[in-house]
């Protein structure tokens, strides 16, 4: 529910501070102006017992004390209903609250008596000599019982004695703050809840982004697995007739984009976007080799408008969409295959080629259009396009203007 102990601790302090001062506002608040008074009126008597002393920082401490122990029950419960109840989170609820608000109700039924205990010698009878204040007038009626004091009525040009008498223990539906008592059961309950509602959803969106990128490694994996043993096969072959032919400066060349082709590809396990400038020199460098392979056989056609150049797309988002019309199409003399890769207005990068169907279909997993859409949706939360007429073949891939 919460990452550890202290943030616990922290946010329990917290709401127990701000809860505490709330309920106890309107004494606050009459402690300052009787405080004011006395400044500006000599002649102002002490302030009531319900206003210093023990009176006052009792209900401070008590509801302090009530606001931080439901809220450390309240996280605990929901501990133990966690490990009691899996799966079953209403239940949990359920449990927790009931028993947070039982614990409620007990401190509930120790408030008078901690109360009494507690200002014993402030609930004794209070003597306030009262002097040469006009107009003070003293009825035997005018007593102050704590939690619900009145004012002590003004006297007349005497000394006059004012009693406050000792409150009896009152019913449980009197009980001193009541009302207090229950909004701050409620908050605090409501408070936990609120937290745990919030602390499950962050908990998704971790485990979210963890299952993204496993999922990323695992297409990753596969992609590397469909790439690395037949394109290294076939680049060593194209290499080997090379060197056979006497080739030496196209040798050369050949190896630097071998070389620029495996860097690329090495590197793909630690970036997931790269600008369009990036892939397609890469895609130059492979369709080079790819040249070599299959001269007078195959071409390839690059444009891309130099405005969307720094834009980006997931890395080796183009090499199986070539792999994939190499692998299904007739390549020969008599019908070389034209591949061509541009851009468009709609801010797609297209991968297009004529459909030249072999006699025997080799068979096809779906592999690597499957890894590309699932990378797409994670990296982007695009979908890629795919146009499958009976001429052409083709693929659109969206790119973003998000900095790589």
């Amino acid at each position: 529910m919460l990452r550890s102990g202290k943030s616990e601790l922290l946010i329990g302090f917290t709401i127990s501070v701000l809860l505490t001062l709330f309920v106890n506002f309107p004494m606050l608040m009459r402690s300052y102006d009787h405080a004011v008074n006395m400044t500006n009126d000599k002649y102002m008597m002490a302030p009531p017992v319900l206003l210093h002393g023990y009176f006052f920082y009792f209900p401070l401490v008590w509801f302090f004390l009530f606001a931080f122990i439901l809220f450390m029950v309240d996280v605990q419960m929901y501990k133990v209903g966690d490990k009691l109840l899996k799966l079953k989170e209403y239940k949990v609820v359920l449990f927790a609250g009931a028993v947070s608000f039982l614990v409620g109700l007990g401190l509930l039924t120790v408030y008078p008596f901690a109360q009494k205990e507690f200002l014993a010698q402030d609930m004794e009878i209070h003597e306030f000599i009262i002097k040469d204040v006009p107009n003070v007038k003293v009825s035997s009626s005018d007593k102050i019982i704590p939690g619900y004091g009145r004012p002590v009525s003004k006297a007349r040009d005497r000394m006059e004695t004012v009693a406050i008498s000792r409150m009896a223990s009152p019913p449980f539906f009197f009980y001193p703050q009541l009302t207090e008592h229950l909004f701050v059961l409620l908050t605090v309950l409501l408070s936990v809840l609120l937290i745990r509602l919030l602390s499950g959803k962050q908990q998704m969106m971790l485990e979210y982004e963890q299952l993204k990128t496993e999922k990323l490694q695992t297409s990753y994996n596969a992609l590397m697995g469909q790439i690395n043993p037949h394109f290294f096969f076939n680049s060593l072959n194209g290499l080997n007739s090379l060197i056979r032919n006497g080739e030496k400066e196209q040798t050369l060349t050949y190896l630097d984009e071998l070389s620029n082709v495996f860097r690329y590809i090495l590197q793909s396990n630690k970036k997931e976007m790269v600008t369009l400038a990036e892939e397609l020199q890469f895609v130059k460098a492979y369709t080079y080799l790819l040249g070599v392979r299959y001269e007078g056989k195959l071409f390839f056609s690059i444009q891309a408008e130099p405005a969307l150049l720094l834009w980006s797309l997931p890395i080796l988002s183009v090499l199986p969409l070539i792999e994939n019309a190499v692998k299904h199409n007739v390549i020969s003399k008599q019908y070389p295959l034209q591949i061509d890769i541009y851009t468009t207005g709609e801010n797609m990068l297209v991968v297009s080629n004529k459909v030249q169907p072999k006699v025997e279909e080799e068979h096809s997993s779906g592999i690597g259009l499957k890894n590309l859409w699932g990378r797409y949706r994670l990296l982007t939360g695009k979908d890629i396009n795919i146009s499958n007429r009976k001429e052409y073949f083709k693929v659109s891939l969206p790119l973003s203007n998000k900095p790589v």
